[in-house]
């Protein structure tokens, strides 16, 4: 007690010296935060990338709901009957679900913020070397918002600079073209990264984007674009000069092993409240006992939002790793109605002790994932017989048979469909998957999985070619008409 007087009597003393200083009277005020008082160091130009890194961690989670609900992966569990999610899950999307208004808003911020590092970042002091290895990661985030934008909404506003608040509400949608130029251009700087960096600063980069996450990237923005001859190029450079390759599956989704060989570029979470993986709890079935899932967890945490369909884990083969190792099936009794549930491993963390606090990562982009694009773009591009090592590589790191031989373009077509889906079974791909192989394609498969849907009620959704996109946020659009709204979402 004594000790924290005299503590208090201390500050009370140098602030009564202070006020009678006259350069104490003169200082700013201290609302009055400025791009030069903020901005003035190589520490506080990190800290203000650090905040643009934390700004991609709201979307790089909606992207596997987004990616998985609406799809024929995953259901949401009876004791979850209303919400946002649960609206994705029937199909019955407006532009008043409150997810993608959240979805759109956090995206914008990580290009707001984007914007205003780099303008502030090209008006400093500091080294060139150091300028541009800071631009071409915020240019890596601000691509991937935009990338994120764009396959969900389509067409939005184009925010290339720094702007004041007040404008951007004059700012239309930009064209397809314009928003894919940015962000190939911002991906491409971004894929001189480790060439900015020296080898000391590369050694240390883990968990920042780098030159080979930029090319992943990349690749996929050709292939969704349909521009498969780069994609082929593209990603054939990863392959071949990234030094990276597939892992054990154990290895791969250890939360102790972040930067293991296969992650290109992922979010990392650790067993501490606050920092914790955010998905666990909604990957693990309600109220499930935890010893069901690995003994030393206590405490019931589950909230049963990613149920795997039996539809989908039937198309497993039955020594499949994928099914074996990483899902599990639990039965158990609620309110006295028997459920069982097929769920996902993958972000729960098997050394965690209380309240499922996991360690897992948020894998976004990942080598088995460039093996699969790579077949992907050979095919399309007539070269079907080149597309067998890569897609039966991961099928032989997964334990099963290699494809047949012989295959048409349209069964490659097919198989890497399905691969796909059994490959990235809750890492947020399947919907984006059905899409980017057209309207057609997801309409079959969802025909196909509705008479098999766990839930009654999902074998009844409607699926609409508007779904193509879904509808730009109701709240956006009041407060900036001149956005308008996708089309069969209302005026």
């Amino acid at each position: 007690m004594k000790a924290s007087f005299n503590k208090i009597l201390l500050l009370v003393v140098a602030v009564a010296s202070a006020s009678c200083n006259e350069s104490f009277l003169d200082r700013n005020h201290p609302g009055d935060l400025t791009g030069d008082k903020l901005y003035k160091t190589v520490e506080d130009f990190e800290g203000a990338l650090a905040g643009c890194y934390g700004s991609i961690l709201g979307p790089a989670t909606t992207n596997i709901y987004l990616g998985e609900i609406p799809s024929d992966n995953v259901y949401i569990s009876r004791f979850q009957p209303s919400g946002n999610w649960v609206d994705m899950d029937r199909l019955a999307i407006t532009a008043q679900n409150g997810s993608l208004n959240g979805y759109w808003t956090d995206n914008f911020a990580t290009v707001q913020r984007v914007n205003i590092f780099l303008d502030e970042l090209e008006r400093s002091g500091m080294t060139e070397t150091d300028k541009n290895v800071m631009a071409a990661e915020a240019r890596f985030l601000r691509a991937y918002a935009y990338f994120n934008l764009v396959r969900v909404f389509g067409a939005v506003p184009v925010y290339d600079k720094r702007m004041p608040l007040q404008e951007m509400y004059d700012v239309p949608r930009g064209s397809l073209d314009a928003i894919y130029q940015l962000i190939i251009d911002d991906l491409t700087e971004a894929a001189n990264l480790d060439d900015y960096r020296t080898p000391d600063a590369q050694a240390m980069a883990g968990g920042k984007a780098s030159t080979t996450a930029a090319l992943a990237m990349l690749g996929k923005v050709y292939l969704w674009k349909k521009d498969f001859p780069k994609a082929e190029q593209t990603l054939r450079t990863v392959v071949e000069e990234s030094g990276k390759g597939l892992v054990d599956l154990a290895d791969l989704y250890d939360a102790d092993e972040p930067f293991n060989q296969e992650i290109i570029f992922s979010i990392n979470y650790a067993r501490t409240s606050g920092f914790n993986h955010p998905l666990t709890a909604a990957s693990v079935p309600y109220n499930v006992d935890p010893t069901d899932i690995y003994p030393n967890i206590s405490g019931s945490f589950g909230s049963g939002m990613f149920m795997i369909e039996p539809y989908v884990a039937a198309k497993f083969e039955a020594n499949d790793k994928r099914l074996t190792d990483w899902t599990r099936t639990v039965t158990f009794e609620v309110l006295g109605t028997e459920d069982t549930n097929i769920f996902s491993l993958k972000y729960v963390d098997p050394l965690t002790t209380f309240n499922g606090l996991s360690g897992a990562n948020t894998i976004i982009l990942r080598y088995a994932d460039v093996l699969l694009m790579y077949a992907e773009a050979l095919n399309e591009n007539g070269k079907t017989g080149d597309a067998y090592p890569h897609i039966d590589a991961v099928r032989l790191r997964a334990g099963i048979n290699e494809l047949p031989d012989g295959y048409s373009k349209q069964q490659m077509f097919e198989a890497l469909a399905d691969e796909r889906q059994r490959e990235f079974l809750l890492e947020g791909d399947r919907w984006f998957d059905l899409r980017f192989r057209g309207m057609d394609f997801l309409e079959d498969e969802m025909e196909v999985f509705k008479p098999n849907a766990y839930l009654e009620q999902n074998r009844e959704v409607v699926v609409e070619d508007h779904l193509i996109l879904f509808p730009l946020p109701e709240e956006q659009v009041l407060i900036k008409p001149i956005l308008g709204q996708n089309d069969g979402y209302g005026s």
